[in-house]
């Protein structure tokens, strides 16, 4: 018999140096395999469990991940959005 744990990952966000991420998983990552942000970061797949995390956990989401996202599922980007590419540090 085997205990199932389903895992969603469309809500798995990773968090690098406090910044929450999105990413487009299509699987559960291997500890230490490469993981690419949708703003193009990557970065070490890592776990801890969850009573390890901070207690208000990342307070930043990365605005190039959330710009991303909408593109990608149509959801309306405000003209002023901090992740659009032309507000994007060179």
């Amino acid at each position: 018999m085997q205990a199932l744990i389903f895992i969603d990952l469309d809500h798995v966000h990773p968090v690098i140096e406090g910044v929450w991420h999105r990413s487009a998983l299509d699987s559960v990552p291997d500890p230490g395999d490469d993981v690419t942000m949708l703003c193009g970061l990557t970065a070490p797949a890592g776990f801890r469990p969850r009573d390890t995390r901070a207690p208000n956990g990342a307070l930043l989401t990365c605005v190039y991940c959330d710009y991303q996202y909408r593109r990608a599922r149509g959801i309306p980007i405000r003209p002023d959005h901090p992740g659009l590419p032309r507000s994007r540090p060179k």
